[in-house]
């Protein structure tokens, strides 16, 4: 094997992701993949190189000399990869006047199809691209820049990218139209929700973030009766009347369901609040730029 060649951007990204965050689990988080998959990389380098970078505890790494030298050519070599990348795509799209955005989902389905039809009886010269994903999905594809920029809401605050509140929707119950938890016709409060009738959309989802992001719910979420990642299922399981889902306006059933209905929540009452997610200080392109600020002036504040 040419050893020349070995060692890759990845490596050099993990090493700096975990120098900047402390420790491999904040690293980990930052960069989207699992703790041993770090330590791998991380050994994976530090062999090529024939020096140990860095000095592992329990609880934090701290970085040797070596790393140190290694640390300054590293940031450069990333940040000049970065900028012909970005240098790159931006006059691809400004040639192309294509604009790829990351979305939600429920977003995709319930917000953009009327304003990408009527964006487009404007600017017919530009053609609009999405790429539906979950929120952990998402973030990597802006942070990683396949996409000009996103909707979502926070995954997890990474220090590259900048977020643009867009809109926000509530949180409500979704049950069938025969549940006796709704037929009283009074609003319906979190403490009315049996915590083992309660299913929920798994961690890779910005609905778990924003939920468990909410101190005064821990009780009601602590003990539940599953979690699914696929928001298909989740819904044939309250369909079948195997139990009851709470879930953001956007993505809940709309009124025109036979079987299902939404009732917003109180007592808190809990929004998920949708961000416009960029790469910072990377600047968007034409075409990128004219749909981001007609997202803004279109997109209500709050889904009524």
């Amino acid at each position: 094997m040419d050893r020349k060649t070995a060692i890759n951007l990845r490596h050099l990204r993990v090493f700096i992701a975990i120098v900047e965050a402390g420790n491999f689990t904040r690293a980990a988080e930052r960069l989207l993949l699992s703790q041993s998959s770090l330590t791998v990389t991380m050994r994976q380098l530090e062999a090529e190189l024939g020096v140990s970078l860095l000095q592992r505890t329990t609880r934090q790494v701290q970085i040797t000399s070596d790393g140190e030298r290694f640390l300054t050519e590293a940031k450069r070599i990333v940040r000049e990869f970065d900028q012909l990348i970005t240098t790159t795509r931006l006059s691809a799209s400004q040639l192309s006047g294509t604009v790829r955005i990351a979305v939600l989902p429920s977003v995709a389905i319930r917000l953009l199809p009327e304003f990408i039809r009527d964006f487009r009886g404007r600017h017919g010269d530009i053609s609009i691209v999405l790429r539906d994903d979950n929120a952990r999905g998402l973030h990597r594809q802006v942070r990683d820049g396949e996409v000009d920029f996103g909707i979502s809401n926070k995954w997890f605050d990474y220090p590259e990218l900048e977020y643009v509140p867009l809109t926000q929707d509530q949180f409500g119950l979704v049950c069938r139209r025969d549940d006796p938890i709704a037929s009283a016709g009074t609003p319906v409060s979190w403490y009315d929700i049996d915590p083992e009738r309660l299913f929920l959309l798994a961690p890779d989802t910005g609905v778990h973030v924003a939920l468990h992001g909410a101190p005064e719910l821990e009780s009601l979420l602590t003990t539940t009766a599953g979690e699914v990642l696929v928001m298909v299922t989740l819904l044939e399981m309250v369909r079948v009347n195997l139990g009851v889902t709470v879930l953001p306006k956007l993505a809940a059933p709309g009124p025109g369901d036979p079987d299902l209905e939404f009732h917003p929540l109180s007592n808190p009452v809990l929004h998920r609040d949708l961000c416009l997610i960029r790469r910072r200080n990377e600047p968007l392109s034409t075409s990128a730029r004219r749909v981001w600020e007609a997202l803004e002036a279109r997109i209500p504040r709050a889904i009524a």
